[in-house]
């Protein structure tokens, strides 16, 4: 909890910002046509869970709340541990292990509780829930903010798309020929769908990108409704849901989003290459995001849905859980050269 309470209603406290949109030369080479990078990495607290979440603890806050707990495979406890320091109440965040030393730090700057809930999101979540019952046995009132189940979430992540109309229309273009992104528990997809919709952007692709091993969109893309995984065995923690909302499944049987899959080596070693051409850290699920791109993938994909010039938008989700040292161990464990001296496009990506 911060140390001073802030006298501001939620709704004079500012949040999450508006984040660049910039030119990538390195990726537009590869792609054949411009692509713009949104960089939801450069939110406060290194996501794009700020504008979801924010919104969420925004208006818990305003209805009263002064305990905020969250279960996270990172990067949404981190939007509710700033979110809840900017607002001026408690947050308990519920996160996997495996989050390096210096992440974990994080949370204790912004004065957040932060408890280890288990290998997996579903099991921190479950800790969670069995945390606020406690606190509800004991007559203690908190407040769940769930991390991408909720429409005011996906509310939040809408901004984004309103954003990039404003951005887009300075750069000279009305529209992208597709939005990339990459799919965890879906808050992030359902909201880029759903601000879509707002700005009559229906008609554009959205290609929503995964790993191997946390592939529960895919999979429910594929049999037509929500899928539970057995478990994640991928190193895109972030992604690691077991299952998808229902909503993203929904939304994937009115209008187009194409599932693509990615093999952990290729996430990491495009998260290598973004670091070598835009000096950004980000984690695997971004990785997998790029992969899009890197792989020469998104050009062929476009090249049949959306010919033409239009510019590809990619969502750069986030960096915030992960540090140099986590980066270069992924590397050494999949014998990635981190001098890459080497390509364009990548050989790896399976469809």
């Amino acid at each position: 909890m911060s140390d001073t309470v802030t006298s501001q209603l939620p709704d004079d406290v500012q949040l999450h910002v508006q984040t660049p949109l910039i030119f990538s030369a390195p990726l537009s080479k590869v792609a054949n046509r411009p692509v713009f990078l949104k960089l939801e990495n450069t939110q406060p607290s290194g996501s794009f869970k700020l504008r979801g979440i924010g919104h969420s603890c925004k208006l818990a806050v305003k209805n009263g709340a002064s305990h905020l707990v969250c279960s996270s495979g990172g990067n949404a406890g981190m939007a509710t541990a700033y979110s809840a320091n900017r607002l001026g109440v408690k947050a308990t965040v519920f996160t996997m292990d495996g989050l390096p030393q210096p992440v974990l730090k994080k949370f204790s700057d912004l004065g957040s509780d932060i408890h280890i809930g288990g290998p997996i999101w579903d099991i921190c979540d479950a800790t969670a829930k069995k945390y606020i019952q406690k606190m509800k046995d004991e007559g203690k009132t908190c407040h769940y903010i769930h991390p991408f189940d909720s429409p005011v979430v996906w509310d939040g992540h809408s901004t984004l798309i309103h954003e990039v109309v404003g951005q887009l229309a300075s750069a000279g273009y009305e529209e992208p020929g597709a939005v990339v992104t990459c799919v965890g528990g879906g808050g992030l997809l359902a909201g880029i769908a759903h601000g879509m919709k707002h700005v009559h952007w229906d008609h554009v692709p959205i290609v929503a990108m995964e790993t191997y091993g946390a592939d529960s969109f895919n999979k429910a893309v594929k049999a037509g409704k929500v899928v539970k995984l057995d478990e994640i065995t991928s190193c895109a923690k972030t992604l690691g849901a077991l299952a998808v909302c229902q909503e993203v499944v929904d939304l994937s049987q009115k209008r187009k989003i194409t599932s693509h899959l990615v093999d952990d080596k290729t996430a990491v070693e495009c998260c290598v290459l973004f670091l070598r051409d835009h000096q950004f850290l980000v984690e695997p699920a971004c990785g997998a995001t790029l992969a899009a791109v890197y792989t020469g993938k998104i050009r062929e994909y476009l090249e049949e849905q959306s010919p033409g010039t239009s510019p590809i938008v990619v969502v750069i989700c986030g960096g915030a859980t992960v540090d140099i040292d986590t980066l270069n161990g992924l590397a050494a464990k999949f014998d990635i050269d981190t001098k890459l001296e080497k390509y364009y496009p990548l050989e790896q990506m399976r469809l």
